[in-house]
């Protein structure tokens, strides 16, 4: 009988527990990451928009200076400032005579060479 009185004389301690469902632990859980990627997703789209900006205003920079070199290379190659700057160079270039030029023919394409016209070939 002793030991009973001991079991019954012990405290009972007083725990209370709140009931907290799964479901809604869940769904909480499942609503954080789908923030948490839609954030991460966010940030990344700004982050290429940016990127892609900064590419279109290198490759806008990389035409206008393609565009004005052709400009400066035409200017460079027109008739008349070619025969100035040979002649500041002391050069004498003209036109080849009709005897100096090789016209083609047809092509051969058995052979896959040019045929050459004869009247060009013989000098004058």
């Amino acid at each position: 009988m002793a030991t009973r009185r001991k079991s019954s004389r012990q405290k009972k301690k007083n725990q209370v527990q709140v009931p907290f469902p799964v479901v809604l632990a869940n769904v909480l859980v499942l609503v954080t990451v789908l923030g948490l990627s839609y954030m991460w997703l966010c940030a990344r789209c700004d982050a290429l928009g940016r990127e892609i900006k900064e590419k279109e205003r290198e490759l806008a920079d990389a035409e206008k200076r393609c565009n004005n070199e052709q400009e400066r290379w035409a200017i460079m190659t027109s008739p008349l400032n070619l025969k100035q700057t040979l002649g500041s160079l002391g050069l004498e270039m003209r036109m080849p005579s009709d005897s100096q030029i090789v016209k083609m023919g047809h092509w051969n394409i058995a052979g896959r060479t040019a045929m050459s016209d004869s009247k060009s070939l013989i000098r004058q």
